[in-house]
């Protein structure tokens, strides 16, 4: 009669089939990590490019904080979520004027919101003229007539 241990279930060939099982794991999930992670290409742009577009919205934010322009929009707005993704939140919270028209948001100013009449979100003031919907930050640059490089 074969001698029972605590350890009875680990057998050499149920071990052995544990192990290339763990292994075709590891190659499955070693392939699909490769060919899911994303490759550097030749038309990703270089640091220094993503470090200069960076300054060139930097410098546009500015512009727009200089002439006064306001971004009106709601904390709920896909839409103003996105146009706030354009510039990145901590350059759009330092320089951009916003103005939260939901009276439920953080610091909301609805009575700005109706004086300006706004009935959509995002909505820009830019040199007294209202601009409807996300703007590109080269359409932005247009509208506030920014004399900076445009290479966002």
């Amino acid at each position: 009669m074969p001698m029972q241990t605590r350890f009875s279930w680990l057998r050499p060939v149920h071990c052995a089939s544990h192990i290339f099982a763990l292994a075709g794991f590891l190659a499955i999930a070693t392939t699909l990590a490769i060919r899911t992670a994303p490759a550097r290409t030749e038309s990703s742009p270089p640091a220094a490019t993503i470090t200069q577009a960076n300054s060139n919205i930097n410098a546009l934010a500015k512009h727009l904080q200089a002439i006064g322009a306001k971004m009106y929009g709601a904390y709920w707005c896909p839409h103003c979520h996105h146009q706030v993704d354009l510039f990145g939140q901590a350059i759009f919270d330092r320089y951009i004027q916003y103005i939260e028209c939901d009276p439920r948001g953080e610091k909301a100013k609805p009575d700005l919101c109706k004086m300006a009449r706004i009935q959509a979100y995002p909505t820009w003031e830019i040199k007294g003229k209202f601009y409807v919907g996300v703007q590109s930050l080269e359409e932005l640059a247009t509208l506030s007539e920014f004399k900076g490089t445009r290479k966002f």
